[in-house]
């Protein structure tokens, strides 16, 4: 495997500052907001775990295949290697066990760490890390976890014994105000129940990480060239298979458990690369351009201990995203029935093909571009958009936006531009008929009259006339001519049908002849 001991890695320095920023920002009191962005900071935060587990198997799996191999030179290694898996995993399921026991607290019996309900909750979490003193209890595991990785390391890899010690770290926070609070009282007290959790999940994340430096580290001390060169893979590592258009791919392409006395050449398409100073590997470097996924391949060159030059193929692919920005108006999340509702979607580092979008009450088209139309069903009834991404391949849910979905508007009834008012007898003349439209509309919805009746009053009587379609008729037309300033002409019963089928009952208009 031969890997350099590396810190932490982008995405979980990303995670890891977001978890920061957003512990600051609970001081200020901000809203509901903040807590939903914890929450997708702790699903963050167990998805990097995930992909740690996955990683770190691979190099049990190694270990065990080469202790297999040559027990005297990878046997004893193994076995320490053995007890590393069995403290992280130890702690690791500790963390889980009072992270249930928590929520289960906060929300009853069924409580789900996954799905927290009582996530503001400033009792619980207190109570059961403070108060029952499970937090000077973790402390103590955590110390006692510390203590055995670092037995592990060489002493002179003085980098990575920092960074367990720093990663793993449970001394008290500095004093305020003359006062030094114990270091589970700074994480457990005073904080809302999700950003707990949300730290326990840092903690275990770090637990992997550690534990995978740690196992990297003793694998490093495996002579690979002695039994592993038939099973030697290419290795390809970016700092991100995701990148935004415009800014640079880069990625370092080596052969796994090398022998740091020979060279490899490594070649990506028909160039040889640069080597990395003292890490034995070539440096990919190219601009990151058209959108989507990007795929290259190339050999390494290896000359093995018979002297024999042995290619190792390999191919690798990443992914280009285009910048990108949201803001949504919370409160004004409404969709029209009986409409196409225009809806982009995006998420920031995931191209636009790897974005899977299902809506309730209602159907979703996807366009080009991140854009989609939305026809909801009924009225009255909430639409609810999610939004899931390919991710290291797996489906994830991204998240979710609830909708109101509201009636059209009715339109307005009017004559050369008119719903009430004076107009003179020329130009009521001069009309064809009657129309109706949205004021102020943004959408495209037009709707036509139907029916409608004209009346005015004559000689002490109501005169009514009506009418089918949107045009006066002439019998309309006869009683508007007879009409005398200062008469008053009405206008309704109007009837109109919208492109969406609907047909709605208008109010009446009236005018004063001048």
């Amino acid at each position: 495997m031969g890997t350099k001991y590396c810190p932490e890695a982008p995405r979980q320095r990303m995670i890891s500052l977001m978890y920061l920023v957003l512990t600051a920002m609970l001081a200020l009191n901000v809203d509901k907001s903040v807590l939903d962005a914890f929450a997708m900071v702790n699903q963050n935060f167990m998805q990097t775990i995930e992909s740690s587990i996955a990683k770190n198997q691979r190099v049990y799996d190694e270990f065990n295949s080469a202790a297999k191999e040559n027990p005297k030179k990878a046997g004893e290694l193994n076995k320490s290697v053995l007890k590393v898996k069995s403290s992280s995993d130890s702690l690791y399921h500790y963390i889980h066990t009072l992270k249930e026991l928590i929520v289960k607290a906060a929300d009853g019996p069924e409580g789900n760490v996954d799905k927290i309900i009582s996530q503001d909750d400033l009792n619980y979490s207190a109570e059961l890390m403070i108060n029952k003193k499970n937090g000077i209890a973790l402390k103590k595991a955590i110390d006692k976890y510390r203590k055995s990785l670092i037995e592990l390391v060489d002493t002179s890899n003085t980098e990575l014994i920092t960074s367990i010690n720093k990663s793993l770290d449970t001394s008290n926070p500095p004093a305020k105000q003359g006062q030094t609070p114990s270091w589970e009282s700074s994480k457990f007290e005073g904080y809302p129940l999700i950003a707990v959790i949300t730290l326990m999940s840092k903690i275990q994340s770090d637990i992997r990480n550690a534990e995978s430096d740690v196992i990297n580290h003793l694998y490093a001390q495996i002579d690979a060239a002695s039994f592993k060169f038939n099973k030697l893979q290419a290795q390809v590592i970016s700092s991100s298979d995701y990148v935004l258009q415009g800014n640079t791919y880069e990625a370092k392409v080596f052969l796994s458990a090398v022998d740091t006395t020979a060279n490899p050449v490594i070649i990506v398409g028909g160039s040889t690369l640069p080597m990395v100073k003292g890490e034995n590997a070539g440096l990919y470097k190219v601009s990151a351009g058209k959108e989507g996924k990007v795929e290259f391949r190339g050999q390494i060159n290896y000359k093995n201990p018979s002297g024999i030059i042995v290619n190792y193929p390999f191919k690798h692919e990443y992914e280009v995203a285009k910048p990108s920005m949201t803001v949504s108006p919370t409160k004004m999340n409404v969709f029209y029935a009986g409409l196409a509702n225009p809806v982009s979607i995006s998420v920031p580092g995931i191209s636009a093909t790897n974005i899977k979008v299902s809506i309730s009450n209602g159907t979703i088209e996807p366009g080009p571009d991140g854009n989609y139309l939305v026809r909801p069903d009924k009225v009255g009834v909430k639409s609810v958009i999610t939004v899931k991404a390919q991710i290291d391949n797996a489906l994830r849910e991204i998240g979710s936006a609830d909708f109101r979905v509201k009636k059209v508007p009715d339109p307005v009834a009017s004559v050369a531009n008119k719903n009430d008012g004076v107009i003179s007898r020329n130009e009521l003349e001069a009309q064809l008929g009657v129309l109706a439209k949205i004021p102020e509309f943004d959408f495209e919805m037009n709707f036509t009259v139907t029916s409608f009746v004209v009346s005015t009053s004559k000689a002490g009587f109501i005169v009514d006339k009506p009418t089918k379609g949107n045009r006066f008729s002439q019998e309309q037309r006869d009683l508007m001519k007879g009409l005398n300033s200062g008469s008053r002409l009405y206008i309704e019963s109007i009837v109109v049908k919208g492109d969406d089928g609907t047909t709605r009952n208008l109010p009446a208009i009236s005018f004063k002849i001048n």
